[in-house]
């Protein structure tokens, strides 16, 4: 061994959604001998970018987050750009980027592919939110974002809930979500050319393109691609869910029979249209609750986000 910092490994957890003892006995068992492991919890004040920015700062070669998405985006969102390895152990509901990279979601299997895996790079969104209270804060995420009925699902969610039965808690926030018309007024424009001005249910920009396993709200979304993907559902009548309905379903009938590379994205009337750039602006009518990686942030006015081409690397199968 060269140096101890070379091979410092921090493991940043989540007491709250890890079992601390068994993943301790994972990274013991799979920890390579030159390793120096160092352990540090998430806090409701810290929940997990400002433990991984001093990882990174003190020298570490990998950053294990074991958590749910929150504590994923954050340590992510910290080491992007700096080099260091992201390792995931997914512990959350959701797990929207290990379920977007295809990976082993078992807490031995993400242990030691954090260890023995193979570095990948995919690209990180960053976001400047243009609050209701005209403060303007930077944040980014590495799946998707967004307004309409994805954000109210999951402002609506009771997290006690969601802890004991997972993401059948979702259902009441989908209903109540999904009761609403076509009430987002948003303007919004890729790479400086203004492509519409539109009300719409929903607006989701992503790094990748499932809301869930196998079920393709961007088809064409690519976490390593450079492009941020967009898709506005603006349905009209029931006709317009329909449409909705059998695009998704389609789609993830394709992805779970394993032909993926077959997934369309026509654009129904009304219902469904997909865009596709380095940069895209938003602009709402009114400030909307907005989310991101899973968690809604508050109200925004405007939004401007752009693709960080490869600034993360991931610790993959």
């Amino acid at each position: 061994m060269e140096g101890q910092h070379r091979d410092l490994v921090v493991v940043v957890y989540n007491p709250a959604k890890v079992d601390e003892g068994s993943l301790r006995a994972a990274v013991g068992a799979q920890a390579p001998l030159t390793a120096r492991v160092e352990w540090v919890a998430t806090t409701p004040e810290d929940s997990g970018y400002a433990q991984a920015a001093a990882a990174a700062q003190a020298g570490a070669v990998l950053v294990i987050a074991a958590g749910g998405d929150g504590t994923v985006r954050l340590v992510a969102s910290a080491l992007a750009g700096s080099g260091v390895a992201l390792g995931i152990v997914p512990a959350g509901t959701g797990n929207l980027l290990a379920r977007n990279l295809a990976l082993d979601l078992g807490l031995e299997a993400s242990v030691a592919r954090a260890f023995h895996g193979r570095d990948r790079r995919i690209d990180v969104c960053e976001a400047r939110l243009h609050r209701a209270d005209r403060s303007t804060d930077v944040m980014r995420f590495v799946v998707m974002a967004g307004v309409g009925a994805d954000a109210e699902m999951i402002e609506h969610t009771d997290e006690d809930l969601k802890e004991r039965i997972g993401p059948a808690a979702y259902v009441p926030g989908v209903v109540r979500a999904l009761r609403g018309g076509n009430n987002v007024r948003a303007t919004f424009s890729f790479d400086g050319e203004r492509v519409a001005k539109k009300r719409l249910h929903t607006l989701i920009i992503g790094n990748c393109g499932d809301v869930y396993s196998h079920v393709p709200l961007l088809p064409n979304a690519r976490p390593d691609d450079g492009k941020l993907d967009l898709v506005t559902i603006a349905p009209r009548g029931p006709l317009g869910w329909a449409r909705v309905a059998a695009l998704v379903a389609g789609n993830t009938v394709l992805r779970l029979v394993g032909r993926g590379s077959h997934l369309f994205t026509p654009r129904p009337p009304n219902a469904m249209t997909f865009e596709s750039g380095e940069r895209v602006t938003i602009e709402f009518g009114s400030p909307e609750i907005f989310e991101v990686d899973g968690d809604t942030i508050g109200r925004v006015r405007a939004a401007e986000i752009d693709i960080l081409a490869g600034a993360l690397v991931v610790r993959a199968d």
